[in-house]
């Protein structure tokens, strides 16, 4: 067989030009797009709009179940920070006025989370106006700690007084110093504006 055969330059390219012909119109079609049916794009429209319209209705009955629940004048809303970079919080608990305690357990995601300046919201209870006592507990640990690193503890006692105005409260977790123990701050935002 000699490299100069005209043979052999005909049947690959007889075989390309035969596939390109049978492949053509099949890529002609896919190529194509596919008119669109006026009255399917409106039925859809109409059906996003319909989805738009039911979150805002939801959003409306969940603030007014809110408003119900916890009216302004009782609201004490008790959030958890973490200003303490690598740090993960595992659980906290929290009381008011020597109520049964809430607790809450972080899965990681959510301890990554609140390292961005997040705020997760605790509990939210109803009191009267005046003085209120606090207490609150965590667990919490270090990012890159070992297995077998005990995790940071601590609790946190207080009081707080409840205006008229709903009360909005944080619990901080943070350290005073790069040696210290983290610790529970608490923070009335009302009387801070």
């Amino acid at each position: 067989m000699r490299l100069h055969d005209p043979m052999i330059k005909r049947k690959p390219l007889r075989a390309y030009g035969l596939l390109a012909a049978v492949l053509l119109p099949i890529v002609a079609l896919a190529a194509t797009p596919q008119a669109v049916d006026p009255a399917a794009h409106d039925v859809d429209q109409d059906i996003q709009k319909l989805k738009e319209q039911s979150l805002d209705v939801i959003q409306q009955a969940q603030a007014a179940e809110q408003d119900f629940l916890y009216p302004a004048r009782n609201r004490v809303s008790i959030y958890v920070g973490v200003h303490i970079p690598g740090m993960l919080i595992k659980d906290v608990s929290a009381s008011v006025d020597g109520t049964a305690p809430v607790v809450y357990q972080y899965r990681e995601g959510e301890s990554v989370t609140l390292q961005d300046r997040g705020l997760n919201l605790l509990m939210r209870i109803n009191a009267a106006p005046g003085q209120h006592r606090i207490h609150a507990q965590f667990t919490a640990q270090y990012s890159d700690a070992r297995p077998g690193d005990p995790p940071f503890s601590g609790t946190y006692d207080g009081s707080f007084e409840k205006t008229e105005q709903p009360a909005e409260l944080e619990l901080d977790l943070q350290r005073d110093g790069y040696l210290t123990r983290p610790q529970l701050k608490f923070r009335d935002w009302r009387a801070a504006q």
